[in-house]
C-alpha cells in the first residue's frame, strides 16, 4: 500500500529552520547530502523539475488479506504551488474523487463520485497551508528548486540486513531522516518527524530505482509499483473549470490537435 498522504494536502510555507548543530556533525553529513544529491542526478537537474506526475494502483485488502479494492491514484504536481488528483484508491463507503488545488487562485476543489457538484474553498487549514506539494519533492526529490532541507548530523543505522548511511535534516518544523545506501547513495527509506516528535509520523521505502530525464527515480514504494514523469506536458486549464469525473483519470493532459 503505498497511500501515506490526501490526494490534495498542498506545501506550507517554504521557509527553513535553521539547526543549531555543530561544526563536527553538520560537515559531515553535508558531505553525505552532497553525495545523495549527486546519485539522485545532481542539483541542476533537480532544479530543473517544475511539475512531476507519480501514478500508481492501491490494493486494499481485508484482515484475511483478500483484495477488496484496486483503483488508480495518480497526481499531477505543478510547482510551486498547485496539484490536481485523481483518487480511486479507497473502497466503500468512501467514492471515487478527482481534485485540484491552487494556491495563486487560493482555490480547492473536489468532486466525489455521485455528487451533484464539487466542493470548493479556500486551501488553507487555519492560518497555515497542508504541505503535500513540499513532501512530493523531499521524498521523490530530495531537494528542489523550493523545497531544500538541511543536514545536521548523520548515524549509521541497518534497513533489514543492509548497513545504511542516516543524513538527518531539518525543513519547516520537520526532521527529516534519510537511510542511504552505501554504495549507491540513494534513500531505501525516508522516516519524517513533524514538531519534536521522537517517532516517525511517517515512514516510506523505495527501491529499484531508474533513469526518468536523469533522475533516479524509486520504482518501488514499499511492496507496490510506483511510476513518474518529470515535467510532463500538462493542460494548465484543468486548474479553471470544476474538477470532473467525466473527464476521466487523463483530464490533465494537454490536448492533442
Amino acid at each position: 500500500m503505498i497511500r501515506f498522504a490526501s490526494a490534495l494536502v498542498l506545501a506550507s510555507l517554504f521557509t527553513i529552520l535553521t539547526p543549531s548543530v555543530s561544526p563536527q556533525s553538520s560537515l559531515p553529513a553535508r558531505d553525505l547530502w552532497e553525495k545523495a544529491i549527486e546519485a539522485k542526478g545532481g542539483r541542476e537537474q533537480l532544479y530543473k523539475v517544475k511539475a512531476l506526475r507519480l501514478w500508481y494502483n492501491e490494493t486494499t485488502r481485508n484482515f484475511l488479506g483478500i483484495a477488496i479494492h484496486r483503483g488508480l491514484v495518480t497526481r499531477l504536481y505543478v510547482f510551486p504551488g498547485k496539484v490536481w488528483a485523481w483518487d480511486d484508491g479507497l473502497p466503500a463507503p468512501f467514492h471515487l474523487s478527482v481534485s485540484w488545488v491552487d494556491i495563486d487562485q487560493d482555490k480547492r476543489c473536489t468532486q466525489y463520485e455521485g455528487a451533484v457538484r464539487p466542493v470548493c474553498g479556500p486551501p488553507r487549514q487555519g492560518t497555515s497551508l497542508p504541505e503535500g506539494i513540499s513532501q512530493a519533492q523531499y521524498l521523490y526529490l530530495m531537494e528542489s528548486q523550493w523545497v531544500k532541507p538541511q543536514p545536521v548530523d548523520f548515524h549509521t543505522d541497518h534497513v533489514g540486513r543492509n548497513k545504511v548511511d542516516v543524513v538527518r535534516t531539518s525543513f519547516e518544523n520537520k526532521r527529516i531522516d534519510y537511510f542511504l545506501d552505501r554504495q549507491k547513495h540513494l534513500p531505501v527509506r525516508i522516516d519524517v518527524f513533524y514538531n519534536n516528535s521522537q517517532r516517525a509520523t511517517l515512514s516510506v521505502e523505495f527501491s529499484n530505482y531508474v533513469v526518468v530525464d536523469g533522475v533516479q527515480m524509486p520504482t518501488r514504494q514499499k511492496d507496490a509499483r510506483i511510476n513518474f514523469e518529470i515535467n510532463p506536458s500538462y493542460d494548465s486549464t484543468i486548474f479553471d473549470a470544476p474538477p470532473s469525473i467525466a473527464a476521466g483519470p487523463d483530464a490533465w493532459k494537454r490536448p492533442t490537435h
